[in-house]
């Protein structure tokens, strides 16, 4: 006999000032354009409804401009056509903006090094790889 356990599909989101709040800190702390673009297209994105779907190994955001559905994994980034591309792209903006924003309203679960951040991370250190053979 198997045991199915059940877990929340909805993520319970800060209030929308808080989120808004964590987007203006977030393009306050960067000079990268691209960066800038995915943050505020996030943050429009949150303040009209949109939530990202956890899931086993991340999460699931709905595109908005075709009939996808992106996965943002935790160890990978986002699958979308930007993130496949370590370019920044608004679904993992997103995340990293509802991340920042739990820390002001859940400080105990902010986590050592978010999603968010690894996700940064890995793109930064794409961007200059790829300098390094351009």
């Amino acid at each position: 006999m198997s045991t199915v356990t059940n877990f929340t599909t909805a993520l319970t989101l800060p209030p929308i000032a808080i989120l808004a709040s964590a987007a203006a800190e977030l393009v306050e702390a960067t000079t990268d354009r691209a960066e800038i673009n995915s943050l505020n297209k996030a943050a429009l994105m949150l303040h009209a409804g949109v939530a990202p779907t956890p899931t086993s190994g991340g999460f699931l955001i709905e595109s908005r401009t075709r009939a996808l559905v992106h996965r943002i994994s935790t160890l990978h980034g986002c699958g979308c056509e930007a993130g496949s591309k370590n370019k920044a792209c608004w679904h993992a903006a997103l995340i990293r903006i509802i991340e920042r924003a739990q820390t002001r309203t859940m400080p105990t679960l902010a986590p050592v090094l978010s999603l968010g951040e690894r996700i940064a991370l890995q793109r930064r250190a794409q961007i200059e790889l790829d300098e390094c053979f351009a």
